[in-house]
């Protein structure tokens, strides 16, 4: 069953979309303001949040933003009376899967609900993949060479360092970058891999850091 969280600080709105929403056969939680939402949905996974714009507390167009940043997948709807262009673009930059207006039309509502719980199937799907390549990844073995390897690894992924892996074509570089990842507190976020062999030196840095003309 899709768990679905409403986001509002109007209660006649939330228990409107309560209804609408348990009637469809959805599970539903509900949260009264911004910050209340942003925590309920860092401490459980929803597949759809619903979340109105103009809250006390935090706006949700912030909750949206930090959500992401934390690497939530729950696909956020943002709904606000206040239909305008500005506030759509605005929420579809800051990673909104969608943008309804209030009173919401009760279809228009349901196939966007819809549409977003596929796409967080899709997304939950993608992350398990990865986890199994990772997994292809892992560095097997217990000679004492390799045992140092992976404390190593285990000491500086979590840290800020900059960390620089050396060896020979074929000793493993690529699987060791990948570990430190993968046990990094940036874990939930991907992972650039770069050929900087293939760029030629007057790109690279426009290439790494962006540019402006």
């Amino acid at each position: 069953m899709a768990k679905i969280l409403v986001i509002d600080d109007e209660k006649t709105i939330r228990d409107a979309l309560r209804d609408i929403l348990e009637y469809e056969g959805y599970d539903v939680d509900e949260a009264k303001d911004g910050q209340e939402g942003l925590d309920m949905v860092l401490a459980s996974q929803y597949d759809v949040a619903l979340c109105d714009i103009k809250m006390p507390k935090m706006d949700g167009l912030d909750v949206l933003l930090k959500a992401k940043e934390e690497g939530v997948i729950t696909q956020f709807v943002m709904v606000s009376a206040f239909g305008n262009v500005e506030n759509a673009v605005e929420a579809t930059k800051r990673g909104a899967f969608d943008f309804i207006t209030k009173p919401p039309d009760l279809n228009r509502l349901l196939v966007t609900v819809r549409n977003a719980i596929e796409k967080s199937n899709d997304v939950e799907v993608i992350k398990t993949l990865k986890k199994r390549v990772y997994k292809l990844n892992e560095i097997v073995g217990e000679s004492p060479l390799i045992t140092k390897v992976k404390e190593t690894i285990d000491r500086v992924a979590p840290t800020e360092a900059r960390i620089l892996v050396t060896g020979p074509n074929g000793s493993g570089k690529e699987m060791v970058a990948k570990q430190i990842h993968e046990k990094s507190n940036r874990l939930k976020r991907p992972l650039i891999e770069v050929n900087c062999a293939a760029i030629p030196s007057e790109l690279i840095e426009s290439e790494l850091f962006g540019h402006e003309k």
